[in-house]
């Protein structure tokens, strides 16, 4: 008796089928180049538009970052979070100047009064929504999280600052050590004065 072997027979590969496979290989080849080039290392990104952004938190029911068209007044932003927390006693919602692009509200309440505080939103948010960071008012670790500068670099502009004072121009961030051409415009699009 003869031990019990299994043949498997080779399928042919045709060459239609060898055509079609380097055809699609190709094709997923372009739309990765294609892809990378258009990105152009926006990955993460919204659209901004001509939205300005604000940061809202503290004494309101829906804190969070809102988008608007224009400037908003504070009773604006306020009514876009859900409104307050708590009752106010008597705020004039007039008193307080339009909130600008890229700002962090933040609401207390006490008793009955309103207490507002504003400042710069963290840079975070701003690479993320396409605001612009200063590079003449950023910290260090602010410039630290623009995409292609780093902690050494962000060292060295702080540097630049402190010896030559604040940039007139975007342009002018060439002049720091280690900012050639290539850099620059990775870094151009997330940078303002």
């Amino acid at each position: 008796m003869s031990p019990l072997v299994w043949v498997m027979k080779k399928k042919k590969i045709s060459n239609q089928q060898i055509g079609l496979f380097i055809l699609i290989l190709i094709l997923l080849l372009e739309w990765g180049i294609n892809s990378l080039y258009s990105s152009q290392g926006d990955f993460g990104f919204i659209e901004r538009g001509n939205n300005i952004f604000i940061l809202i938190a503290g004494a309101v029911k829906n804190p969070g970052v809102y988008a608007f068209d224009r400037e908003p007044s504070l009773k604006e932003l306020v009514a876009r979070a859900g409104d307050l927390k708590a009752k106010l006693i008597g705020t004039k919602w007039d008193t307080y100047p339009s909130v600008a692009q890229g700002t962090s509200v933040q609401i207390s309440s006490e008793n009955g009064y309103i207490n507002v505080s504003t400042g710069p939103m963290p840079a975070a948010y701003k690479i993320t929504l396409k605001i612009p960071i200063s590079i003449n008012t950023a910290s260090q670790e602010e410039l630290d999280t623009i995409p292609g500068i780093g902690p050494t670099l962000a060292k060295k502009i702080i540097n630049y600052i402190s010896l030559y004072g604040p940039f007139k121009t975007v342009e002018e961030i060439r002049n720091v050590p280690g900012v050639r051409r290539l850099r620059y415009l990775k870094i151009k699009p997330h940078i303002g004065i």
